[in-house]
């Protein structure tokens, strides 16, 4: 039986996700060869511990090269995992002498065997697989055509044309913003089909299915311990040979299955998330029994059907969700209340009312607003009114200044009284000098951001951000 090569990078962060998709592949192709590169030492001991058959390691010491090393501490952890990527593929290549080597993403998940994906690179040297994007969330031209997840280099003369153009490109330049048609170690695919020779796109749809893709087929049946999906425009049938888990994240110590932006039916939640699901808690307590620094794990059975339900809800854009806390001097958040309100991408008029009943011996109250959690957005607030007591039976409502009011999330801008968030949620504090309220009114206007506005700011905002970072190094 002939080996099926393929190699992967992952870090502490990624352990359980990527011991997991290890397993999932080498239970469905058992000729599967996987070359591991873990990203610390903690992942690297933990591989090591486990000591899967299948499975050989490559510590960054073997594999770092001096040209890595040098844009390795001008890049984030995460630019730097993309910069490698196809590094990885020419270091297995050229050290080990292998006719093939094809990378996986450390979330995926195998439910078939991929041999039918390279069955369809027979006669090709490269072969990649396209994001298929559901029309409401096509990023094309943000994130790119094809997507880094599923990538086969053939060790010819064609092959390693297109990688070694791929490797010295991404050592140039690879961030995680939109620069003159690039973006990341991925824009670069958009002209390898026109550009080189001999590289096939994926066909068989069972590769590549994905949260921004999933919209378009229906769960069909559990056929012989394979899952079958229905392309809805087509009819057609196929197996589900992989899944790309991109919206499963850590958040706040805990797996989050339900996605905050993309619309996902309950039946893929209850079949190809569920299974996910208990594959996870099996490597987990594998993970567990030698004390490996990992991710946390929780399971998606503790979501109700009804919690399913209203994610939905959020994530099909008809609602958009708002918190209110209170933030004590000593303790937790205490959430005071939740609001949903329709999501629009034109300036709607919104006003958020908060039965709140705050009674402190504190002489300030510490408010935190987070405001359309899962949506970039942008909102205005021209009034924040608060109702107190004035007495045993009076109230009286107060309006507050926002310009004291600190505004957080990861990439946001502040315009006077106008604050928009880029990335998918942002919040901000405010302080009330009362020792007793009854209610909180935000008025104002708001919008939805689209995909490809939030990227070029978030683009504008990083470049301005390491322009200002380089000054004070220079400076100080």
């Amino acid at each position: 039986m002939s080996i099926n090569y393929y190699c992967t990078l992952f870090d502490s962060n990624y352990l359980l996700r990527g011991v997991t998709m290890l397993q999932s592949l080498a239970e469905k192709d058992p000729s599967a060869k996987v070359f591991v590169f873990p990203f610390d030492n903690e992942c690297y001991e933990s591989l090591q511990k486990l000591n899967l058959s299948f499975v050989q390691l490559i510590s960054l010491k073997e594999f770092e090269s001096p040209d890595l090393l040098r844009v390795k501490e001008e890049r984030s952890k995460g630019e730097y995992c993309w910069t490698c990527t196809p590094w990885i593929i020419r270091f297995c290549l050229d050290r080990f002498q292998l006719d093939h080597c094809t990378y996986v993403d450390a979330d995926l998940f195998f439910f078939s065997n991929p041999q039918v994906l390279l069955d369809e690179a027979e006669n090709s040297s490269v072969l990649i697989t396209e994001h298929r994007y559901s029309p409401a969330y096509d990023q094309s031209a943000t994130a790119g055509i094809y997507c880094v997840q599923f990538v086969f280099f053939r060790s010819d003369v064609d092959g390693l044309k297109v990688l070694h153009w791929w490797a010295d490109r991404c050592l140039e330049w690879c961030y995680s913003r939109i620069e003159d048609g690039k973006f990341g170690d991925q824009k670069y695919l958009d002209h390898w089909t026109t550009e080189f020779n001999r590289v096939h796109v994926l066909k068989h749809l069972g590769g590549g299915v994905a949260p921004w893709n999933v919209q378009q087929y229906e769960f069909d049946s559990d056929q012989n311990s394979a899952i079958v999906l229905k392309e809805k425009r087509s009819n057609r049938e196929f197996n589900l040979i992989f899944y790309h888990f991109h919206d499963v994240k850590v958040r706040e110590g805990e797996f989050n299955y339900i996605s905050d932006f993309y619309d996902i039916s309950k039946n893929v939640y209850l079949s190809i998330y569920s299974l996910y699901s208990e594959n996870l808690k099996t490597q987990f307590l594998r993970l567990k029994e030698i004390e490996s620094k990992m991710e946390p794990y929780n399971s998606l059975l503790d979501n109700s059907i009804s919690g399913l339900l209203y994610k939905r809800s959020v994530n099909s854009g008809l609602l958009a969700e708002s918190y209110l806390y209170h933030l004590p001097e000593d303790g937790d958040l205490v959430e005071l209340g939740k609001y949903n309100f329709e999501i629009s991408p034109v300036f709607k008029n919104v006003k958020l009312e908060f039965p709140v009943n705050i009674v402190t011996q504190d002489k300030t109250i510490k408010i935190l607003c987070l405001l359309a959690k899962g949506v970039s957005f942008e909102v205005q607030i021209d009034q924040i009114l608060v109702t107190i007591k004035t007495g045993l039976t009076e109230t009286k409502k107060v309006p507050i200044s926002l310009f004291s009011s600190k505004i957080n999330g990861n990439w946001q801008k502040q315009r006077g009284n106008c604050f928009s968030f880029f990335s998918n949620h942002g919040y901000f504090e405010f302080t009330l000098e009362f020792p007793s309220i009854e209610k909180i009114e935000l008025i104002g206007k708001w919008r939805s951001i689209g995909t490809i506005e939030a990227a070029n700011e978030i683009s504008r905002l990083d470049i301005f951000g390491r322009i200002l970072k380089k000054l004070r190094n220079l400076f100080l």
